[in-house]
């Protein structure tokens, strides 16, 4: 009975360390185990740092695109209110240039007229020089008065043409520039 003790106390002795070392291994899996999972965690939480890091560069760069589209708009619509106003300063400048040709025309015929008139008078002096030969003193005197008085009437057409001519071509260098 003894030997049958022995052995079952021998048997209970083996699966006892048996036990012990299935515990052991168990244990030692286990741990493991958590130290995976603790480095999986870090590697989660690393990742997650990671993805706020970019997030945050991503949220600075949709930050700034949303001031750059701003600052755009806004030179969009200083530009289009430039345009606008070379648009107006076009179109009045038209304007000025037509008023200027109608009257650089109105000036052309009033050229014209004083030509005529300047024609006039020089006929009308030719004639009065020969009915000034032919006539007396009295009528001689009174032609020269007329004479002078129509080269006076001419001098001050011509200059007239003249300054208009002036202000013409002055007109013109103004609507050019």
């Amino acid at each position: 009975m003894q030997s049958r003790l022995r052995n079952k106390l021998k048997q209970f002795a083996d699966q006892y360390a048996l036990s012990e070392q299935q515990y052991a291994q168990k244990l030692k899996q286990k741990t493991l185990e958590l130290q995976l999972a603790d480095l999986k965690i870090k590697q989660h939480e690393e990742k997650l740092i990671q993805e706020q890091a970019q997030m945050k560069v991503y949220a600075e760069q949709v930050s700034q695109l949303l001031v750059t589209e701003k600052n755009l708009r806004l030179q969009l619509t200083a530009d289009g209110e430039k345009f606008q106003q070379f648009q107006d300063g076009f179109l009045k400048s038209n304007e000025v240039f037509e008023t200027f040709k109608q009257e650089i025309e109105k000036m052309a015929k009033s050229i014209k007229s004083v030509k005529k008139e300047n024609v006039f008078l020089k006929s009308r002096c030719d004639k009065s020089d020969v009915t000034h030969r032919t006539c007396g003193g009295g009528i001689r005197e009174r032609l020269k008065k007329q004479l002078e008085k129509t080269k006076n009437q001419k001098e001050k057409l011509e200059s007239l043409c003249r300054s208009l001519q002036a202000e013409r071509k002055l007109s013109s260098t103004r609507g050019n520039n």
